[in-house]
């Protein structure tokens, strides 16, 4: 159901295999832009590979895409894993995905955010030298740790994750958000990104990439939206708020108080009830 394009480099037995993905939500289309040009361009000679072997799934998720909708059944992200009977559409295609993910080396997975302004940023839950390396070559400022320990903590919703999978089966993964999903520039940043990965794994010739400065915020806990209410705010991705603050009211009058000084984390005010309706985070000193 998902259409995988594949290239290998001249020198296709030197190199690492790299899977990247992108619409994994299918209203996220800054990555879905970036990997249709960067496939146009490999395939027209403008971009030739040295080495490697690099795959491609622009749209995982082609459904929720032609819809420009986040998922059908359930949100993909939370069910790759295989499934001996899948019931639902999304773990269809979860039995497709994972064992790509299993047969390269290293998985970079394209998202973007719900908000205007959002602020791009990477996931780095498994640390190693090829994630680090991979990170360090991503246009991004903040890194967000934590993901995994948050959803231990909460049988109800799972982590099921890319990222998570890949780290199952002793691969590698990383998870780049840039930015709000209709804006120009979080495509731009994808295909950057895209670009840069493949120069400092030697897919490419080398360019120079600019070492941008991280900061790393960590994740401590997420608000899953029980009922009908909405933020108090227009909220974006990484603003910062008080203890105190009253971040969502529901319709019933029960509020959601910021337990400490922090920020707010991927915010969506359009959260169906029973998803995640934001995270809190706290920043970590490097």
């Amino acid at each position: 159901m998902i259409d995988v394009f594949k290239f290998k480099g001249k020198e296709k037995e030197k190199g690492i295999s790299l899977l990247i993905l992108a619409g994994i939500h299918g209203n996220e289309i800054a990555g879905i832009e970036a990997l249709n040009r960067l496939i146009e361009e490999l395939n027209n000679g403008k971009i030739k590979l040295l080495a490697g072997s690099l795959t491609l799934v622009p749209v995982c998720n082609p459904l929720a895409y032609q819809k420009d909708v986040r998922q059908i059944d359930e949100n993909l992200n939370r069910v790759i894993k295989m499934h001996k009977n899948p019931a639902t559409y999304e773990q269809q295609l979860a039995n497709e995905i994972c064992p790509l993910i299993a047969s390269h080396d290293l998985m970079l997975d394209l998202h973007s955010t719900h908000t205007k302004g959002d602020e791009p940023f990477a996931f780095c839950d498994y640390p190693d030298k090829y994630n680090q390396k991979l990170i360090s070559a991503l246009n991004v400022k903040y890194i967000l740790t934590g993901w995994p320990t948050i959803y231990q903590e909460n049988k109800d919703i799972s982590d099921c994750s890319t990222e998570e999978y890949a780290h199952r089966v002793q691969k590698r993964g990383t998870t780049l958000e840039c930015g709000y999903h209709k804006d120009k520039k979080s495509i731009e940043l994808a295909y950057q990104s895209v670009i840069n990965a493949l120069s400092i794994f030697g897919f490419i010739k080398e360019k120079n990439i600019l070492d941008q400065a991280k900061e790393e915020v960590q994740l401590t806990s997420y608000v899953v939206k029980e009922k009908e209410g909405a933020l108090t705010q227009n909220y974006k991705h990484l603003d910062k708020i008080k203890k105190g603050e009253t971040i969502a009211r529901y319709q019933d009058g029960e509020t959601k108080i910021a337990p400490f000084d922090g920020y707010i984390l991927l915010p969506n005010p359009s959260a169906e009830i029973g998803a995640e309706w934001y995270y809190l985070g706290q920043k970590i000193s490097l």
